[in-house]
């Protein structure tokens, strides 16, 4: 079942007018981000807020298209071996990056080595590496211990750094003090302020490979962490991009002259992780009666305005290959049952969130109220996101039950699938799940050179993982971004996710 991501657009409109208009000044747009960046190195790619930045000032050998089509960046060409054991690149002639110097093949090559020394954030799209054989200045071949199919769609994630500059400011860290306030990138624009925390500044580089005239001189990035905040910003025209608005924030900014909103669906889905390693979760009447309690369509009108849909599934429902699951529903009857079989009376559990968050809080807090419903006892337990990803690396320290918004870093269905529940994608197995049949199925996909070829191993681990309830998933998300008329080009990143700041355009008579 493939649902085809599309988009819907609202404002322009003469219900009242965005005053002052001063956000951006002349060919400068300023935009929005909701939780603090603490570094901007490349490695930190999974943080979404660091990515925001990240996407300006490199680029990546390959992405994804408008399409979900994997096409070259830095990359002219690509292919995959037959047994998904190496990847050979031709780069792009003419690169430079922003001080000047020619990308080569020794550039990627420190880049994967580096990701790999490090071992975390971006080295968990390079499972297998084995190293770089770099054939000539344009020419390069990544090897793998193991097949691993998902290698084209994980360089789409791995921005590519001057190893040149790199080294010279390598210390004693591999250079991650230096990156986390400098760029050596060679993507449309390159870092000029950088106060972490705070703002971001960047600007374009003239010696871009792609350049177009339209994009912004500069781009602004402004630490805004309330939704309600954004929209009255936008409004008084103290900012050109909301990227993060709330359906009702967006909806009250339909309407307003000069001012468009435009809401599109997405590959995040909000869900609950359980600890499958030890605890009450691990036992799968607990897990299913959770699932059965909670109020998805309230939730999801209530708290989400209605921007989504209700799960079916353990992918997102705008993803490819997925098997045709029935969405939640809430049976509290049935929950009830489920526990009486199991023999389960009194029972306690903790729910970790991030309380950074109004929506989270409130379906945090609304799943405490049902499972009270089906005589289970909810404590909440707020965890900022950084910590709660140090505690993965220990499956001793998995949280009992997690609140998170899971995405699909690239739109393939084993950016979640193998990431999420392979037993030996440990920091991204949230739930420290371990399942000889399902490893077998993953592992099917990923020696598959195709997706076409890896779709049916994919289907048979979806109504696996559906089967023993390893998640709630809760449902599909849509997100609202409002911007001022004087900003084109405004759509979700399709790597990643947030709005794709390489597209940020000038409108014709835009610049002031």
């Amino acid at each position: 079942m493939t649902l085809a991501l599309a988009a819907t657009t609202a404002g322009a409109c003469t219900a009242g007018g965005r005053a002052g208009a001063t956000a951006g000044n002349g060919r400068n747009i300023v935009v929005a981000y909701n939780n603090k960046i603490n570094s901007l190195d490349p490695i930190n790619v999974e943080y979404q807020q660091a990515n925001v930045v990240l996407q300006g000032l490199y680029d990546t050998l390959v992405t994804y298209d408008a399409d979900q089509r994997l096409v070259g960046r830095l990359a002219s060409g690509f292919a995959l071996s037959p047994d998904a054991t190496s990847v050979d690149i031709t780069l792009r002639e003419g690169v430079t990056f922003h001080d000047g110097t020619q990308l080569t093949a020794a550039d990627v090559a420190y880049t994967l080595d580096r990701a790999a020394r490090l071992a975390r954030g971006a080295a968990t799209y390079l499972t297998g590496y084995a190293g770089t054989e770099v054939r000539d200045a344009g020419h390069l071949t990544i090897r793998l211990t193991k097949p691993n199919s998902l290698i084209l769609g994980g360089l789409s994630k791995i921005y590519i750094l001057n190893s040149a500059l790199v080294r010279r400011n390598e210390g004693t860290d591999d250079a991650q003090s230096w990156l986390s306030a400098n760029d050596a990138g060679s993507g449309p624009y390159r870092l000029t302020e950088a106060r972490q925390g705070d703002t971001f500044g960047i600007h374009r580089h003239p010696g871009y490979w792609e350049f177009e005239p339209a994009r912004p001189d500069e781009l602004s990035f402004r630490l805004i962490t309330e939704s309600a905040t954004q929209r009255d910003e936008l409004r008084a025209g103290n900012l050109d991009v909301a990227t993060t608005l709330t359906a009702t924030d967006a909806a009250t900014l339909t309407g307003i002259d000069g001012i468009t909103v435009r809401t599109s669906p997405t590959n995040l889905e909000s869900v609950v992780v359980f600890n499958m390693v030890d605890g009450p979760t691990t036992n799968p009447a607990v897990r299913k009666a959770i699932q059965l309690a909670y109020d998805y369509q309230g939730a999801l009108r209530a708290f989400r305005g209605g921007a989504g849909s209700v799960a079916a599934g353990p992918l997102p429902n705008t993803m490819s290959c997925r098997p045709d699951l029935p969405p939640a529903h809430r049976d509290l009857a049935e929950a009830r049952r489920i526990l009486d079989r199991a023999g389960i009376g009194e029972l306690t559990l903790t729910m970790s969130f991030q309380p950074s968050s109004t929506v989270w809080k409130q379906e945090a807090t609304l799943l405490q109220s049902n499972l009270a419903e089906i005589g289970v006892t909810l404590n909440l337990e707020p965890i900022a996101f950084a910590d709660y990803l140090s505690r993965l690396s220990d499956r001793s320290k998995i949280p009992q039950m997690m609140l998170l918004e899971e995405f699909a870093q690239f739109p393939d269905p084993g950016a979640l699938l193998v990431r999420g529940y392979y037993s030996e994608s440990v920091g991204t197995n949230r739930s420290g799940y371990a399942d000889p049949e399902l490893d077998a199925l993953l592992q099917q996909a990923l020696a598959s050179p195709t997706a076409e070829q890896a779709c049916p191993s994919y289907l048979r681990a979806q109504e696996l993982i559906d089967r023993q309830a390893i998640t709630l998933p809760m449902y599909t998300l849509e997100k609202s971004i409002g911007f001022a008329n004087r900003v084109s080009g405004v759509r979700p990143a399709t790597v990643g996710s947030g709005v794709s700041v390489p597209d940020l355009r000038l409108s014709a008579g835009g610049a002031r």
